[in-house]
């Protein structure tokens, strides 16, 4: 999901744990998917990967996929910007070059 979405979900975890009494922060971490070489591949494998949720849901995820350099950089900063402590960034594609390409572009 894109980040403004995930927003509303950090803002509700954030207000329950301060209505419970918590003074620490939570920590929020986020899952996002990627593809730095086949886009369409990587959608076409997140979206199977998550049919069986039904395909609006399947849809939503897989049309939220970074796809190449410059989303995944946008990607990795809205998540900054709404408060994660953590961005899971999980390749669309079985290919052990798409987290090597992955570390050049966010390390």
């Amino acid at each position: 999901m894109p980040a403004e979405m995930v927003a509303q979900s950090f803002d509700a975890a954030r207000n329950a744990w301060t209505e419970a009494g918590r003074t620490e922060a939570p920590r929020l971490v986020a899952i996002a998917y990627y593809a730095v070489g086949d886009v369409d591949k990587g959608r076409s494998n997140v979206w199977d990967y998550y049919s069986v949720a039904g395909d609006d849901f399947a849809n939503l995820v897989a049309n939220n996929l970074s796809g190449g350099v410059e989303a995944i950089k946008q990607t990795v900063k809205a998540f900054e910007e709404i408060g994660a402590d953590e961005l899971v960034l999980g390749p669309g594609i079985a290919d052990l070059d798409e987290i090597s390409r992955l570390a050049d572009i966010v390390l």
